[in-house]
């Protein structure tokens, strides 16, 4: 099995609850070679991780460039998702990107033309995706032989603060003035440059909370659930935000059938629960994803598949693996890399997430 040299940029929550553990505990895999972060108080923090202080703990990305890692996984926020992409592969290095990879589907093309003229891989973020609810289910949907009525999601989100009470999670308050107000611009001017026109404060806090970091993964979920199928989102239709980052609605429809995908998404701060749900309705059937927090390791999403005969209702609780998401998104990364398995989420794919999540966007400034 090849081993790949790998280096992270970002060590942040995702970083410390999931991606350095999760590739230290895949040591027949990868390598870790380097992490960057521009807290001071967050690389003394790392500094206590063995393995960490080994590689090498760097403030600047481009230290862990020169030190010429196979990979790098880019967990930065938002802004610096596609510039740091472009830098890795500029210099020949394979990419795990975190979600959302862009702001704007204009920008996933970019960083297309950039990895194939590189020759490298590049995968997104979308750690659902690898999820063996979501695989039984696209098995289960391939085997429906009626038509599609309606796509649901519904999210009640906390954030992470009942799930990782339990971790040695670290956030450093010493990160430079310069670069806290470089990334509050290159965000804004980001997304002005999606949506076509500056946004209110309350849109842009909803287009890049709600939306393009929470229900991004359900966007995914749901195309490359359609795209099984062999149909495709249409362009949205409404979306009505609530205070900015509280809440949101957003209608689309598929594509030739018309039928409706609704995805709402709420805060709910003072609330120690998570629940999401994604559901898709038949005329004779019903498949229900049911997704634990994304911070609880190995906590299975319930697949419930229901059917009846009659009045006689027939429920069915799947579950083909324990097996985590966020371990399994880094098992296909490295086979992607070293040629054993195709790229499961593609930048093209990630753009095209973008395009309808822009669109649900714009129609939050007009509504």
């Amino acid at each position: 099995m090849t081993r790949l040299s790998i280096g992270i940029i970002g060590c942040g929550l995702i970083t410390q609850v999931e991606h350095l553990p999760n590739l230290l505990a895949l040591s027949s895999l990868f390598e870790m070679v380097g992490v960057v972060d521009p807290s001071a108080k967050v690389r003394a923090h790392l500094a206590h991780v063995p393995q960490s202080r080994r590689s090498g703990i760097s403030s600047t990305a481009d230290e862990l460039f020169d030190r010429r890692p196979d990979c790098v996984v880019i967990a930065t926020p938002d802004a610096y998702h596609v510039d740091l992409t472009l830098a890795a592969l500029a210099r020949g290095i394979n990419v795990f990107v975190e979600k959302p990879l862009c702001y704007s589907p204009s920008e996933a093309v970019r960083v297309a033309r950039a990895r194939d003229a590189a020759g490298k891989v590049v995968q997104v973020g979308y750690m659902k995706r690898f999820d063996p609810a979501y695989l039984a289910l696209r098995d289960l949907l391939l085997a429906q032989e009626t038509e599609l009525k309606a796509v649901t999601v519904e999210v009640h989100d906390p954030d992470f603060w009942p799930f990782v009470a339990h971790r040695d999670v670290f956030f450093g308050d010493d990160v430079p003035a310069d670069l806290i107000a470089e990334n509050g611009r290159k965000r804004s001017e980001q997304i002005a440059a999606a949506l076509g026109t500056t946004p209110s404060i309350d849109t842009m806090k909803g287009f890049a909370g709600p939306l393009c970091s929470s229900l991004v993964h359900d966007v995914n979920l749901v195309n490359g659930a359609l795209a099984a199928l062999g149909l495709t989102a249409g362009r949205p239709s409404g979306t009505t935000l609530f205070k900015g980052d509280s809440g949101v609605a957003a209608i689309a429809q598929v594509v030739s059938s018309g039928a409706p995908l609704s995805f709402t998404w709420h805060a709910i701060p003072k609330l120690a629960h998570y629940s999401e749900r994604l559901t898709f309705t038949f005329e004779d059937a019903l498949f229900e994803l049911r997704f634990p927090s994304p911070y609880l390791n190995h906590q299975p999403t319930e697949l419930i598949e229901r059917r009846s005969s009659g009045l006689a209702l027939h429920e069915m609780l799947h579950r083909p693996s324990y097996a985590e998401a966020f371990v399994e998104e880094m098992r296909g990364f490295h086979g992607a890399v070293t040629n054993q398995k195709t790229v499961v989420n593609t930048v093209e794919a990630a753009g095209a997430d973008m395009d309808l999540l822009v669109g649900f966007g714009r129609l939050a400034i007009v509504g």
